[in-house]
């Protein structure tokens, strides 16, 4: 089967499958989603309900207890009914003023019963004046709370009369042994209303005809509360749903029809386009693998072009670790080396320290015979073993660099602290500095490769009349991955006979000093994983260059520390 066919049936049977797939997923997707919003705006519309309910009742209760306790009418009731004084008349004022009281207090019901249960005034129902209730006696003689639960929708036992669901409250007044009582009521009904339009759906109290689902309606019932066995229905409307679901599936069959053809014709394209590319890059490899590197041509596709480029990345990058691996080479030997230096001129600077102080206490006991030359030959070899002193130590600390302890850190802004610590009125540093992202380094070191650079560049500019001292420290990204770190001076330059042993230890301009700075550097930047290098600037002046890799030195690029020299 060839190349073309196999592309074919692969991307079609993947274009088919894909498109099927997310479109069910989708679809299935989507119905979870709007049931599980549906649920929530149930839940929702049922704690909405409930918190509307309590705060209705609470409401109504407070709104019942001052009327109970400050009413005018009320305190004449009681004293009527201790008289027993309470007459046609003002049983019909009672009547009259108690539906006037149920507006202004904005109840549904409002019922003034006395403590055997007659009824002398009712704010809805103008039928029940004058009879006696046993129930709302019942309540009456209750000394629990003030006020009631959710009244349940029912039917009247005379009339057959529909009783709506409401929310009950009472109060009680009692004084010398009569009592009158209050009973107010708030239809739920503008609270479901209310409550239903926030939620996005509509409720009504279960069993009734205002509860039966509407054609194309979800609906579910929630319980309100247990005690008065208060249900209701919560509906919401699917056809927005449906809807939506029938736009999404001819949207797939579209664009799975689409898809297929765009494989097809991508599956034609891939078959020619590759085959070609693909042979002449793996005749080339076999090239390179059989010779000398060096990188293949780019041509082809893009991702043929992609993995060529990686081929010649892979080769570079080859050819910068072995020269990297002849470099750490290197600085090990010299380590070495330093080792053994330091250790060997370390032991007789007691002795000779010893010796000079001894000749220095005869001279402090004015001895005749050793005055003139003893104290010029002790400041000599005290200035010799000074110096010898300086020597061992700066191979010590050479030898015993630690390895990096890389953490991520703004290289700018260690620049700029360098720069800022060896501020000088007679030389002028600038610091060039773009955009840069973190670099992950050991900070501590990369300051004192910079403090290294920095300080070489100040003595080598330090005294010149002309022209004016300066240093320019540069720091910017570089090939996406990399940072460019370059201190510049305008000073006398290095020697052509210095230039290519600059980072070899114990070479140096200086008249004093180890040549131990930039073998120091160039060991922090290895480690590293970069490069340093020196460049010759267009006019005058030395360029040294550190190429350092963002995301931190790898880990074959430490070098493990050699053991200690005994003795």
């Amino acid at each position: 089967m060839s190349l073309a066919i196999r592309l074919l049936l692969a991307f079609g049977l993947l274009a088919v499958l894909s498109t099927a797939s997310i479109g069910l997923l989708v679809r299935q997707a989507w119905r979870q989603s709007e049931s599980d919003r549906f649920a929530a705006k149930v839940d929702g519309a049922r704690q909405g309900i409930q918190m509307e309910l309590a705060w209705e009742q609470s409401s109504a209760r407070n709104i019942l207890r001052p009327v109970c306790d400050h009413a005018a009418f009320v305190d004449q009731t009681l004293i009527d009914l201790q008289a027993g004084r309470l007459d046609s008349g003002r049983r019909l004022a009672l009547a009259r003023l108690v539906p006037e009281e149920m507006k202004a207090l904005q109840l549904d019901e409002l019922v003034l019963v006395t403590g055997t249960g007659e009824v002398l005034g009712s704010g809805h129902d103008a039928s029940r004046i004058g009879t006696v209730d046993d129930a709302l006696a019942a309540q009456l003689a209750r000394e629990d709370a003030a006020f009631e639960t959710l009244r349940a929708p029912s039917r009247d036992a005379k009339g057959g009369k529909a009783i709506p669901p409401a929310l009950m409250a009472r109060c009680v007044r009692r004084q010398a042994g009569v009592s009158v009582g209050l009973f107010g009521a708030r239809y739920t009904s503008s609270i479901l209303d209310r409550v239903g339009k926030a939620y996005g759906v509509r409720l009504a109290v279960s069993g009734t005809p205002e509860a039966t689902p509407l054609p194309g309606e979800q609906a579910v019932e929630i319980v309100v509360d247990p005690r008065s066995n208060l249900r209701l229905v919560a509906a919401a409307s699917t056809r927005g749903l449906d809807d939506a679901l029938a736009r999404l599936d001819s949207v797939v069959l579209f664009a799975g029809g689409i898809t297929l053809l765009a494989a097809i014709l991508t599956a034609i394209v891939l078959a020619r386009s590759m085959a070609r590319p693909i042979a002449q890059l793996a005749a080339e490899v076999r090239e390179v693998a059989s010779g000398e590197p060096r990188p293949v041509a780019v041509r082809g596709t893009r991702e043929m072009r992609q993995l060529a480029r990686a081929f010649n990345t892979t080769l570079h990058d080859l050819a910068v670790l072995r020269k990297r691996h002849a470099a750490m080479e290197r600085i090990a030997a010299w380590r070495e080396v330093a080792r053994r230096v330091a250790h060997e001129i370390k032991n007789p600077l007691t002795p000779i320290r010893s010796s000079v102080e001894t000749l220095r206490r005869l001279r402090a006991r004015d001895d005749p015979q050793f005055d003139d030359y003893f104290e010029q030959a002790t400041k000599g070899v005290l200035e010799d073993v000074h110096r010898i002193a300086t020597i061992a130590s700066d191979f010590a600390r050479f030898a015993r660099l630690p390895a990096p302890k890389p953490a991520p850190f703004d290289v700018v802004e260690a620049v700029r602290g360098v720069a800022a610590s060896h501020a000088d009125p007679a030389i002028r540093i600038d610091v060039v500095a773009s955009p840069c992202p973190a670099l992950r380094a050991d900070r501590d070191q990369i300051v004192q490769v910079l403090t290294n650079l920095l300080q070489n560049a100040m003595d080598a500019v330090r005294g010149e009349p002309s022209p004016a001292p300066r240093i320019e420290l540069l720091v910017e990204p570089c090939r996406g991955d990399l940072l460019r770190i370059a201190v510049t001076d305008n000073g006398p330059g290095i020697p052509d006979d210095l230039a290519a042993r600059l980072f070899e230890p114990y070479v140096t301009t200086k008249a004093h000093g180890t040549g131990l700075g930039l073998s120091i550097v160039q060991r922090i930047v290895v480690e590293h994983g970069g490069e340093i290098s020196f460049v010759r600037p267009p006019k005058r002046g030395a360029s040294f260059v550190v190429l350092l890799p963002l995301v931190g030195p790898p880990p074959s690029s430490v070098p493990a520390e050699l053991p200690e020299p005994r003795g």
